[in-house]
């Protein structure tokens, strides 16, 4: 299976969730756990383009509904505009190892809960004011700190398997 094909990023990202959900449940800092699967969307979104992030999202969305609590169709929501919005800049961007990483997962952090808030403000008016809270400055700052290990993690992925398919 190629790296960049839809349904091994779908099934990497679902790892991710799955992974994050079941070892950091309790959380890392402060019961905040970083969203990995999001930093991976973001990381496939701008090496794959919008098509196939917004299909990553989407399934990788609904399998997270799925496990969680969350009313089906929160998350595919969430993370098929965020795959497709950082999909429009696949080439566009220069991704340093380190600055950029962090810049984009900061600013995905910041959209998945603006857009939380905004389906909660619209379906649960009750629960809308939760999402902006120390907890997401927490999120913000772990996946901050992740992305360049993650980021480097799946370019070294990457080339392995680039030199591995080459031989």
């Amino acid at each position: 299976m190629k790296l960049s094909s839809p349904l091994f990023s779908t099934i990497l990202v679902t790892v991710f969730a799955v992974l994050q959900s079941v070892f950091f449940r309790h959380g890392l800092v402060a019961g905040v756990t970083p969203d990995f699967a999001l930093i991976f969307l973001i990381f496939s979104a701008n090496q794959h383009g919008s098509l196939k992030a917004q299909s990553t999202g989407f399934i990788s969305g609904i399998i997270q509904d799925l496990l969680s609590i969350t009313p089906l169709g929160f998350h595919a929501f969430t993370r098929t505009v965020i795959g497709s919005l950082y999909g429009i800049f696949k080439g566009k961007l220069f991704i340093d190892p380190i600055l950029v990483p962090m810049l984009l997962a900061a600013v995905g952090t910041l959209l998945k809960a603006i857009f939380g808030f905004l389906l909660l403000s619209i379906f649960d008016q009750e629960h809308a004011s939760m999402v902006f809270t120390v907890g997401l400055g927490v999120e913000i700052g772990l996946n901050t700190l992740a992305a360049p290990f993650l980021f480097g993690l799946l370019k070294l992925i990457g080339a392995f398997k680039a030199a591995r398919d080459e031989r």
